[in-house]
């Protein structure tokens, strides 16, 4: 039996809710939104054309705003302003700024967008936050009023039942203005889970997600496929924001629903997409929009909710692997052949093969072209990427080299593990790739 043990991990959880303040109060919670949102601007600049860090930041920005906010809120404007890692921003979007410019909207428009949040960081010390305090019972929010000492503006608040589990102990408070003088409040918290046990002795689902969808699959406890389908979501590649975080989440419970089902942990993949600029312009719109790290975080929080494991694997030649050992044995696709894999590899198990491998010279580089016996799929790698498959992803194999005639292009060196993982490394062929690359 293999049991993996995650202790005390700590979960952030969002609520959000909705306040309404007179209109006296209202005006006062405007002023603090502009000065905290100038002071998060003039931290912006201290960063990135001033070169100030840390303390030398906030010691800047205190000398134009100390009349006008607290420490606190100083402090809270430069860490916004440390989020944002672009050397060039427009705070307030660049949608907005084009429609300033084309006159689709007025200057007073686009200075409310630009300066509507006030953001607060919880504090265990300060009743749970320094400057924005709520009180569910009586359904009531209080803003800290700097330029008045002990003097809060109090508004109403509302949030839903299920949101009644605040942690008030320690919250950070966001509130966000609207265009009907309505403000959206956003708490967050963090919250430590019990120690969870995974065990994948009986199997576990593994994902492979996509830019249209997840492929999702279950396995028994020698890591054979039992289960496999595949979630659809194309509104992800193409829509907006909104509709996109709402089948994401959609997603992400469908997923963890069929996992508590059958009481397995999810094995998901690290994964680094890049944009491939070779396609045209359609896909590249849909490799730019894919949020695979929403989606992974997503299936991650929910699982977590649900107190069910989850284990990240590399995700190194997965669809490669998947792709010559599993798309024609079970005829799937290459997405649920890349998620067994994944699925396996969660259970610590490597995969074996059997290649015919071709050592080839192409643009002053060399590659290896596999070929999988009896099934004629081939796959291209460089000499690099093959010794990385052999160290860290495969068991011993058996392999069949083909040099062709009157070539002078060596098989590359054979490297790989023992069963019980410790590292070996032999020479099959005598010619290792340093030997290669310089034509020896």
């Amino acid at each position: 039996m293999v049991v993996m043990v995650v202790e005390n991990m700590e979960i952030r959880l969002l609520a959000h809710g909705t306040a309404w303040f007179d209109k006296d109060n209202l005006a006062l919670v405007k002023q603090l939104m502009l000065n905290q949102s100038s002071a998060t601007r003039s931290a912006y600049q201290a960063i990135h054309k001033l070169n100030l860090k840390n303390n030398d930041v906030k010691k800047y920005v205190k000398k134009n705003y100390m009349g006008l906010l607290n420490q606190r809120y100083i402090s809270d404007a430069c860490s916004n302003a440390k989020s944002v890692n672009q050397e060039r921003s427009i705070f307030g979007g660049k949608k907005l700024w084009n429609k300033l410019i084309n006159k689709q909207i007025t200057k007073e428009e686009w200075q409310n967008i630009r300066n509507n949040q006030l953001y607060s960081t919880g504090d265990r010390t300060k009743q749970g936050n320094p400057n924005i305090r709520i009180d569910l019972e009586n359904s009531k929010i209080y803003v800290n009023n700097p330029n008045q000492r002990g003097v809060w503006i109090e508004g109403k608040i509302w949030f839903p039942e299920k949101f009644h589990n605040i942690d008030f102990s320690c919250y950070d408070v966001r509130l966000i203005l609207k265009k009907d003088n309505k403000t959206e409040v956003k708490v967050s918290w963090l919250e430590v889970k019990p120690d969870i046990k995974i065990k994948v002795n009986s199997g576990v689902i593994g994902i492979d997600c996509n830019p249209n969808g997840i492929a999702v699959v279950e396995t028994n406890k020698e890591g054979n496929l039992l289960n496999h389908f595949y979630i659809t979501k194309l509104r992800i590649a193409y829509t907006k924001e909104n509709k996109r975080n709402y089948d994401i989440y959609n997603l992400a419970k469908e997923v963890v629903e069929y996992a508590k089902k059958v009481n397995k942990p999810i094995t998901i993949e690290k994964l680094n997409f890049k944009k491939n600029k070779k396609y045209n312009k359609k896909v590249n719109k849909i490799f730019s929009n894919f949020c695979h790290k929403k989606i992974l975080t997503a299936i991650e929080r929910k699982a977590n909710k649900e107190n069910l494991g989850v284990i990240e694997v590399n995700p190194a030649f997965t669809s490669i692997l998947g792709g010559l050992k599993y798309k024609d044995m079970y005829k799937l696709n290459i997405h649920t052949s890349a998620a067994l894999v994944i699925a396996r590899r969660g259970m610590n198990i490597k995969e074996k093969l059997n290649y015919n491998f071709q050592a080839e010279e192409v643009n002053n580089k060399y590659k290896v072209v596999l070929n999988h016996e009896g099934r004629g799929i081939t796959k291209e790698l460089t000499l690099k990427a093959w010794n990385y498959l052999q160290i860290y992803l495969q068991k011993p194999y058996s392999y069949r080299v083909d040099i062709g005639s009157g070539s002078n292009i060596y098989p590359p060196q054979i490297l790989y593990f023992s069963e019980n993982l410790e590292r070996e490394s032999r020479v099959i062929t005598g010619h290792s790739s340093k030997n290669l690359k310089k034509g020896r």
